[in-house]
């Protein structure tokens, strides 16, 4: 990362806490998060609730708050750090992408996603960034709230942890060159 101020001062990955949802593929903006920042220490606090880490001006969040309630721990991290939208970066699984595939956006519309319907509820807002992280799709007959709660398959774990390091990269380059540029690095492409 440059010495400059980076783009996206509050980056945020969703997903549910506690045990039962570790490894879920609604919790891959969580495990983003544990691969971009490792070492640098989640430590939980009281606004949101959430659990934080920080690297210089750049602080990495995972609400505490559920799903279908991030936007408020969102709010809550953008008003206590005199931020707004446009320094947000947000970090979600998308079943309709396939397994592997990263989407960097620079604002749209929540797609059917409850964490992301809820921040632009928060925020009154879709203009901020996003990285969607494929996991689909969806095999016929699982309904959608059942796959994106289940574990990866044994035979996807590799592409998994594929994805998380690739969209822990793709922040990266967002954070030193932008996210046009890192759209077009890695926007629809498995194989970089």
């Amino acid at each position: 990362m440059s010495s400059e101020t980076p783009p996206f001062r509050l980056v945020v990955g969703l997903g549910n806490p506690g045990k039962e949802y570790d490894g879920t593929r609604h919790n891959i903006g969580f495990a983003v998060l544990d691969s971009l920042t490792p070492g640098s220490g989640f430590v939980r606090d009281p606004k949101g609730p959430s659990e934080v880490a920080r690297e210089g001006e750049v602080r990495y969040l995972k609400p505490r708050t559920y799903m279908n309630l991030s936007g408020q721990a969102v709010r809550a991290w953008l008003d206590w750090l005199k931020l707004t939208a446009a320094d947000l970066l947000v970090v979600v699984d998308d079943f309709a992408l396939p397994l592997g595939e990263v989407r960097l956006r620079e604002r749209g519309s929540h797609g059917g996603h409850n964490g992301l319907r809820s921040i632009e509820a928060s925020l009154g807002t879709r203009d901020y960034a996003r990285v969607r992280c494929g996991i689909g799709p969806v095999p016929e007959r699982w309904a959608v709230e059942d796959f994106v709660l289940a574990r990866f398959l044994p035979e996807e774990r590799e592409k998994a942890a594929t994805l998380r390091d690739r969209a822990a990269d793709a922040i990266r380059y967002c954070q030193s060159r932008g996210i046009s540029l890192a759209m077009t690095s890695f926007n629809g492409k498995t194989d970089l």
